[in-house]
């Protein structure tokens, strides 16, 4: 490809290329190397800018045909023609020093995937800023980089040897989020094309082992206690409060008991700590704001308890309103309403004459005239998401408030709240906490193995019975690596699907969909729940069945798939979600 970069010069402005075609010269890319070269010729005023920022490294920003900082790097047949970039000259300070600040790329027939990544990083863990770029002035820009790497290329190795990126990003896990959706760094860049990410690290690294002279409580005190602050009582104050010191012997008495009986079966005093940890973990860190609970509060109204009785087919489920009188509800719903061995066509004559909603079982079971009927109508599902839209009969202004406006894409980690009608009981909620993306795997394997170790047909029953040993590293592989998930850990299991799932902010990210039960103790646990996302489903919904989005959904003035709030008037629009 044959073009040429003019530079024009101004007194008080940064210099401005314009990309054009040209028959008499062949720059390959960008680098500093090739404009220099024809600069020097072309434009002498801006050999004398190129002296004057000696020590620095140039950077174009694209103002014209292409977005963010380009990489220098980069073949200029990826450039669209008549592009225009503002030079910039910042000092970067890298370690080690010497290293080249662009790729060096020899394209060997290659084609090339563009995408874009934002100039600052977040954290897993507190979703706070994490520097990623050698250059810190490019942060201080809030422009985004525009990124080129070879087809079949790893995202990791497309950044790391950008040149522009820091070295971390060597070291550390992390992944690029799109409005939502995870991409790990293993992945290849193929379907990045045009795309803009956020990176997102992962931290805090796993603890790891190391040698301690000191006696087992205070081993586990230092290694449970990093990062965290310990507030120690003089003895004046515990005076003023005797029941202090009654409550210290009791502990104190609590864990000589635990402790003689770890050593009768053979385990460290640090096993005791642990378990107590796990035991109480839940509990103690449970709390929710006065706000978060009036907010819960309001938008508890929209949930749903919906039931059905099929020719002795009978159950229950939760359901929450979305938008006018259609009705998303968990796919499995519905078959479960319908019954085996049913033809789909059948299905909305069935669901009509068999299943009804309220919106009022909050304490004592409903009343007949606090129900409402669905129509004859089943023409949306989507069986990989589990959903299915259903319709609503009667007076839409009885109907509360719709939550398709705060739809938001998953939280990393942190609290979450779902509002439901677990085993078909009044409503209620439950504060639970994400397991984060890069815990998933990790944290379903270690609860399986320490189920499994203390599974046995005492505690656990027959042979045939549903005990953890079921499970193995294969059954989690639906949710692992699924982006369109959020898993966490709830007290919610049967009729609680469909259930709205909340961030701590009141926004609507997910519905409640399933989880790896088993039985220990002839009780019901689970090792890890889900639920699927609902900027998911609303994208789903509307790549399938575009004509009923647009004209349900886009008729309101916003695009419902995306991470902005819709727009007020959306308010009165009502609908309903609900699953088994």
């Amino acid at each position: 490809l044959k073009r040429d970069i003019t530079v024009d010069i101004h007194t008080r402005t940064p210099p401005v290329l314009s990309v054009k075609r040209w028959k008499n010269l062949t720059v390959p890319h960008l680098s500093p190397v090739s404009l220099t070269r024809f600069k020097c010729c072309h434009y002498p005023n801006i050999h004398a800018r190129l002296d004057k920022e000696k020590g620095k490294e140039i950077h174009l920003l694209g103002k014209k045909g292409i977005e963010g900082y380009v990489n220098l790097g980069m073949p200029l047949q990826y450039v669209p023609e008549n592009s225009h970039f503002e030079m910039k000259f910042y000092k970067v300070n890298r370690n080690p020093k010497g290293v080249v600040g662009y790729r060096q790329f020899e394209s060997k027939g290659k084609k090339c995937v563009i995408f874009y990544v934002s100039s600052f990083g977040n954290r897993l863990e507190n979703n706070a800023r994490y520097r990623i770029l050698w250059c810190r002035q490019l942060v201080k820009d809030l422009s985004k980089l525009c990124v080129f790497a070879p087809e079949g290329e790893t995202i990791k190795d497309a950044l790391c040897k950008d040149g522009r990126f820091h070295s971390c990003l060597e070291e550390k896990e992390w992944k690029l989020v799109e409005n939502g959706k995870c991409r790990t760094s293993n992945h290849c860049v193929d379907n990045l094309a045009n795309k803009s990410f956020e990176v997102v690290v992962k931290t805090k690294q796993p603890f790891k082992a190391r040698d301690c002279s000191r006696n087992d409580q205070s081993c586990m005190a230092s290694e449970e206690g990093q990062g965290k602050t310990y507030h120690y009582f003089k003895p004046i104050l515990l005076d003023l409060y005797p029941d202090l010191k009654k409550q210290s012997t009791v502990i104190d008495e609590l864990f000589a008991k635990a402790f003689a009986k770890a050593l009768e079966e053979g385990k460290s005093k640090r096993a005791v700590f642990k378990l107590y940890r796990e035991n109480f973990g839940k509990e103690t860190k449970n709390s929710i704001l006065i706000k978060v609970h009036k907010r819960l509060g309001v938008l508890s109204d929209s949930v749903g308890f919906i039931e059905w009785a099929n020719n002795g087919n009978n159950g229950s489920a939760t359901c929450f309103v979305l938008h006018d009188k259609y009705v998303l509800t968990c796919h499995h719903v519905v078959g479960h309403i319908v019954g085996e061995g049913v033809e789909e066509k059948d299905w909305a004559s069935i669901i009509s004459h068999s299943a009804r909603v309220t919106f009022s079982y909050e304490d004592k079971y409903p009343k007949e005239n606090s129900w409402f009927s669905l129509a004859p109508w089943f023409e949306i599902s989507d069986k990989d998401l589990d959903f299915a839209v259903l319709k609503l009969e009667g007076d839409r202004s009885s109907l509360p408030a719709g939550l398709v406006r705060f739809s938001h894409p998953l939280p990393f980690n942190g609290l979450i709240y779902i509002i439901g009608h677990p085993d078909g009981q009044a409503k209620s909620a439950d504060g639970c906490t994400v397991v984060p993306v890069f815990e998933r795997k990790r944290e379903c394997h270690c609860r399986v193995q320490r189920g499994q170790k203390v599974c046995n047909s005492v505690r656990c029953g027959s042979e045939d019975r549903q005990c953890i040993h079921m499970f193995t590293q294969r059954s989690f592989q639906e949710v692992i690596n699924n982006p369109n998930v959020v898993t966490y850990d709830t007290s919610f299991f049967f009729g609680s699907s469909g259930s709205p799932v909340f961030n701590a902010d009141g926004q609507l990210v997910a519905m409640h969909t399933a989880g790896y039960k088993y039985e220990k103790n002839k009780q019901l646990h689970s090792i890890v729940e889900f639920g699927f996302s609902m900027v998911a489903i609303l994208a789903a919904i509307k790549k399938k069945y575009k004509a009923w989005y647009e004209f349900e959904l886009l008729s309101l003035g916003e695009d419902c798939d995306g991470v902005s709030t819709l727009s007020v008037g959306f308010f009165h629009k009502k609908c309903i979600i609900f699953g088994l």
